[in-house]
């Protein structure tokens, strides 16, 4: 009797990969085809490298290797679609020591739905790279992840200790706003581009601080003119810590102490900087790093949906609550269950000992890839393409993982 059971347990998991092996093969094959090209801009005073994702008519050959880091389904130079063009624009910021490729996924799964994605490597770029060998190991990363006992803020400090030297994280929606021009002229002037982008529909998206960046380039103003911004004891804070930055422990310094310090800080003390740009017509910032001051995204009006997660591994809600709660123009939180803050990189998704530790790749992990991309795509169709639909499907949770708050 046990040996039958054995046998039809066999026998049934052995259907069930078959079957589920054809499933994934006709999935795949229903995918619209998505373009890769690649770009070197030349964007405050360094050249960085750039991605563009767009609808392909077809996808001959092997999918682009992503430097060998990470798997997708785009081909390079594939033919452009201009069926349905000009496409939305659609710019995308990775998170701090990430890159260009770290959520092929996502970006790809937005080029698939009709938009023109694009994206670059910032400055920091470590963990993975768009070119060349990434500057940080595996080994080094999941070392620092235990040693920080899975706390995402003490890893993060320990392993690029020298961008928190300043705190002035400003570069990184200039970037953008410099990626977004060479884009344009791309849209006059090459023969491959050329009337591809409809300039009049950008979004903008994020994960980390490059949702902190998405967040910014919607209208985020340091406002740090009246004294009661920089209090006496904060900024004597702020200055001790200043002057012992190469000796500060991970952890030592929170975010939402950094936040708060910001205006102490003589880029910004007494001056009023607005980060946004105005041609930026919806934001989708991804686990966002906060380290906008309170009162700094007041008076943003453009549609934002933030999605995030939960758990020690992720940037903590209550900043990201007060954020929402600020924000005047349409608006959604999605707060998802049994997810970290790399369950959106497919770099992360690579590395062994992730699937071990972190609760985002443990189960159900293509439903919560589905949240990301149903989410993602329904919002900027709702705000870049006015697709009355799509406004109607952000606006429930969908999914036993979504806690959803919205003010459309």
């Amino acid at each position: 009797m046990i040996k039958r059971r054995l046998v039809f347990l066999v026998l049934a998991l052995a259907l069930a990969l078959v079957f589920g092996e054809i499933a994934a093969a006709k999935k795949k094959a229903e995918l619209k085809p998505v373009g890769i090209r690649l770009y070197h801009f030349e964007i405050q005073e360094r050249t960085a490298a750039a991605a563009v994702w767009y609808p392909a008519q077809s996808c001959p050959g092997k999918p682009f290797d992503y430097n060998r880091q990470v798997k997708g389904e785009a081909c390079l130079e594939a033919e452009t679609d201009r069926s349905a063009a000009p496409y939305p624009l659609i710019v995308f910021s990775h998170g701090l020591g990430g890159c260009g490729y770290q959520s092929v996924f996502y970006v790809e799964n937005l080029a698939r739905a009709g938009y023109v994605v694009a994206a670059m490597d910032h400055k920091d770029a470590g963990m993975c790279v768009m070119e060349g060998k990434k500057k940080i190991s595996t080994g080094k990363i999941v070392f620092a992840a235990l040693k920080a006992g899975l706390d995402l803020q003490k890893m993060i400090q320990s392993l690029f200790r020298d961008s928190f030297q300043n705190v002035d994280f400003t570069y990184r929606p200039k970037d953008i706003k410099g990626l977004i021009d060479h884009l344009l002229e791309l849209n006059q002037n090459d023969k491959n581009f050329m009337g591809l982008i409809d300039p009049q529909r950008i979004g903008a998206t994020g994960h980390s601080l490059g949702g902190f960046t998405t967040l910014a380039l919607t209208g985020a103003q340091y406002d740090c003119v009246s004294p009661s911004k920089w209090p006496d004891e904060t900024c004597k804070k702020a200055d001790d810590l200043m002057a012992r930055r190469l000796e500060i422990k991970p952890g030592e310094v929170r975010l939402e102490e950094m936040a708060r310090m910001i205006c102490c800080l003589p880029e910004f003390k007494g001056k009023d900087k607005n980060l946004g740009d105005p041609r930026i017509s919806a934001g989708l910032p991804l686990s966002p790093a906060i380290l906008l001051p309170e009162g700094a995204i007041s008076s943003v009006k453009t549609p934002v949906m933030i999605i995030t997660g939960g758990g020690r591994m992720e940037v903590p809600i209550e900043p990201i609550q007060r954020v929402y709660n600020e924000l005047k123009g349409p608006k959604y939180l999605l707060h998802l269950k049994n997810v970290d803050h790399m369950t959106i990189s497919d770099v992360a998704r690579r590395v062994v000992v992730t699937w071990l530790v972190l609760p985002g790749f443990r189960s159900h992990y293509q439903t919560k890839k589905q949240i990301y991309e149903n989410f993602s795509r329904a919002f900027f169709d709702g705000y870049l393409k006015r697709d009355p639909e799509a406004l109607e499907y952000i606006q429930k949770p969908r999914y036993r993982q979504v806690q959803l708050q919205d003010r459309p």
